[in-house]
């Protein structure tokens, strides 16, 4: 079923789980993710960001093959969003093509303007029933050491009232994490009490843990715990695909093109299984049969058809 971030991390939040976002850039790995959430009975929400689009991923093809597999596989709540969208152009490429989300990111303007700026995506997506994610603090990237920055981490005062002015349905925080691989070896420092401050200063709502990759399985599974409903991870998706080619490759480097896309496929389904695991958002997909059955699952909205 396809639906939107707020309504699946509405549900996320009232029942204490997280749920997997992650990047789907061509069939066999959107349809091993599918095949996974389905699986465990899990939703689960499709991320790409601008410049995925740009080079590979083009939202007239991907999003319509998303939306197809919902349909194919209508028990397991499905939301689509553009991930850091901070281009005009981009933004409104993701309205037209059908998006059910978007992440406006704001996060290195100014505190006042980012608030203005995301209220003005935020009024246009719920005007057409679309989900909205902002973020606040500065998740930068791990090559660089910004997890290291407390400088950029989201203040739980500020956060408070960037919720309440910008009316978003999920808000992104800056707790340690970073985009990107981290060195070999190292696992980040995510502070847990800055994530159960913001929590609760925010009355519970939705939050986005970004940079979810390398970060370790016991620190998203504390993560979750201390208040995280949305965990993205996308480097090591990307990073477990070429490995698992290169060992395929390895072993015959003979294997028709067709196989090798369906072992990629299944490979991908046993791994983002493990990463639902880790959400605590196994079997959580039967929470929102009741919405469905009211018709409030799928989008309804203009942008849902394409216009």
């Amino acid at each position: 079923m396809y639906t939107d971030i707020k309504t699946i991390l509405q549900k996320a939040a009232e029942n204490n789980f997280a749920v997997l976002a992650t990047s789907p850039i061509n069939m066999e790995i959107t349809r091993g993710m599918i095949r996974a959430a389905n699986k465990k009975k899990a939703p689960i929400i499709f991320l790409l960001g601008q410049n995925m689009m740009r080079q590979h991923a083009k939202a007239e093809i991907i999003i319509p093959m998303i939306k197809m597999l919902a349909n194919e596989y209508s028990a397991v709540p499905i939301a689509t969003c553009l991930d850091h969208g901070n281009d005009p152009e981009r933004i409104m490429y993701a309205f037209r093509n059908g998006f059910s989300s978007i992440m406006y990111d704001g996060s290195l303007l100014p505190f006042e303007k980012n608030m203005e700026e995301t209220k003005k995506i935020a009024d246009l997506c719920h005007q057409f029933g679309m989900g909205i994610e902002g973020e606040l603090g500065h998740v930068g990237i791990a090559a660089n050491g910004d997890e290291k920055d407390e400088s950029i981490y989201t203040d739980p005062s500020d956060a408070a009232t960037f919720v309440s002015y910008t009316n978003v349905d999920c808000i992104a925080v800056a707790v340690g994490t970073a985009h990107g691989e981290y060195p070999h070896g190292m696992i980040p420092h995510i502070n847990f009490d800055r994530i159960k401050m913001i929590k609760d200063a925010t009355n519970g709502m939705p939050i986005a843990l970004h940079g979810g990759s390398g970060s370790g399985d016991e620190n998203i599974i504390k993560a979750v715990k201390s208040g995280i409903n949305k965990v993205n991870m996308v480097t090591d998706v990307f990073v477990h695909c070429t490995r698992k080619t290169k060992e395929l490759l390895a072993d015959d480097s003979k294997i028709p093109y067709m196989n090798l896309m369906m072992e990629v496929e299944n490979s991908v389904c046993d791994f983002i299984s493990h990463w639902i695991d880790l959400t605590g958002s196994e079997g959580m997909a039967e929470k929102y049969h009741a919405v469905d059955k009211m018709g409030l699952l799928t989008s309804k909205s203009r942008i849902d058809d394409g216009e």
